[in-house]
């Protein structure tokens, strides 16, 4: 880069370069919470000690369309109790590179919480085709979760579309051509379905499903939290 830059006259060199600089050094990241302590109450999120959200239910994602800004590079992201500055259920210093989309799931139960911090995926994916991820936060489910993409009201058999999501950790994104279909839910190796949620892909959409408990918990919910990546 360096060469060109000695090859133009010094004023558009100097300018080239500004733009350069500005674009490296500003560079945001995306940023949404998924709530999926079972037995929690709702939350603030703070980020280097400002909040951002405030309560914040259960089962529900924040902010509840697109992405909050956040600078890219190392962050101290706290959530806590709505009201409350102590007894934290997340405390701890993820990094966001820049033009990147993250989704930070806190789980429960209070316990025994947990933060994971996943990056989106928000490209457009082929024409026609849909994507889909499985995120799995249900700390009462079956441990690991298998998936099948079928017919509605078909059966889970075969292979699994995706296969062993284990508890607190997410699948890769599935590419699923335009229809309609159900997922199913399932224990690892097992055909019993334990979630079946309609998915019609259309237009390029992405959705992420969170696998949660019920309020209080002792069960996986019947119906997962879906997110919106893209369309």
């Amino acid at each position: 880069m360096f060469r060109m830059l000695r090859s133009l006259p010094f004023a558009l060199a100097l300018a080239a370069l500004s733009i350069f600089a500005a674009s490296c050094g500003s560079s945001n990241s995306k940023f949404r919470l998924v709530h999926a302590i079972p037995d929690g109450q709702a939350v603030d999120v703070l980020i280097d000690g400002k909040t951002v959200e405030s309560a914040v239910a259960f089962d529900s994602v924040t902010p509840s369309s697109g992405y909050l800004s956040v600078s890219s590079g190392t962050r101290h992201l706290q959530v806590f109790p709505t009201g409350t500055t102590t007894n934290a259920y997340f405390d701890g210093n993820p990094s966001f590179s820049g033009g990147t989309s993250y989704t930070f799931v806190v789980g429960g139960p209070t316990t025994n919480t947990f933060g994971t911090l996943l990056t989106d995926n928000n490209a457009t994916p082929t024409s026609g085709d849909g994507e889909l991820r499985v995120i799995h936060a249900s700390p009462s489910g079956p441990t690991p979760v298998d998936v099948y993409v079928v017919s509605p009201g078909a059966p889970a058999s075969g292979t699994p579309s995706i296969s062993g999501i284990v508890y607190q950790n997410a699948s890769t994104y599935l590419n699923i051509p335009a229809g309609s279909f159900d997922v199913l839910i399932t224990p690892n190796g097992l055909t019993a379905v334990d979630i079946r949620e309609s998915f019609a892909p259309s237009n390029g959409q992405i959705r992420t499903f969170v696998l949660v408990d019920v309020q209080g918990g002792g069960s996986m919910a019947s119906s997962p939290l879906v997110l919106n990546d893209l369309n």
